[in-house]
This record gives structure tokens, C-alpha cells and sequence, in this order.
């Protein structure tokens, strides 16, 4: 199901390089009501429990450095490989509201925390 999508790779990659916030509504052009991510090496059972769904065929995620997942109504829509490096896995497989955005981390170039 992990699909690509030039749009939101490329703005989410200008916002890790530039320093710069990111709504991530403004990125995408498809429908989601929620929103969240997993890193790569991932378990396919921890994106199951945290989205409904394993989303990889292997035992783990690694098809790019993160994999955002989008729901609308509580059911995944998309999965989104993302190839910037630029997320903490502490803050990962929780959902976040169509409001999130791509914040910039204070002193660490090239790291966007999500932020409601």
C-alpha cells in the first residue's frame, strides 16, 4: 500500500533543508482526517496497532527513512514513503489531527517535530 507522492515528499524535504514550518494539509491534495508516521525498521505489528494496518508485506518497515499514514474516519487512506530523515521515533505511531504541522527543531538543522 506505501505509495509515493512528489508533492508532499518535496515540501516535506524543503522544510527539513530550509528550517521552515510545514502545514501538512497544504501539502497534500487528498482527503484525511488524521495523520501519522512511522521510521524506518519499524515492526509491521506496532504500525498494525498504531494505524489499523501493517502496511508492509515484511516483518518490518524499510522502503524509506519514514512512512507517513494517512486516515479519514478512522481507516487508513494512504501511505506515503517519505525519503527526508528528518523525524524523532519517539514521536512516531501517534495520530495527529488535520491541523499538524512540520515544526522546525530549535538547534537541530534538518529535524521537524509534528506539532498540533
Amino acid at each position: 500500500m506505501p505509495e509515493s507522492n512528489e508533492k508532499l515528499d518535496s515540501s516535506v524535504l524543503e522544510a527539513a533543508r530550509n528550517g521552515t514550518e510545514l502545514r501538512l494539509a497544504d501539502a497534500t491534495d487528498f482527503d484525511w482526517d488524521q495523520a501519522g508516521f512511522v521510521t524506518e525498521g519499524t515492526p509491521a505489528a506496532e504500525i498494525e496497532s498504531a494505524f489499523g494496518e501493517a502496511l508492509t508485506k515484511e516483518k518490518r518497515y524499510t522502503a524509506s527513512p519514514a512512512l507517513f499514514v494517512f486516515l479519514k474516519d478512522g481507516k487508513v487512506t494512504k501511505a506515503v514513503r517519505i525519503t527526508a530523515d528528518a523525524f524523532s521515533a519517539r514521536e512516531s505511531k501517534t495520530k495527529y489531527g488535520h491541523d499538524v504541522s512540520l515544526v522546525p527543531v530549535e538547534g537541530r538543522s534538518g529535524y521537524l517535530n509534528w506539532r498540533e
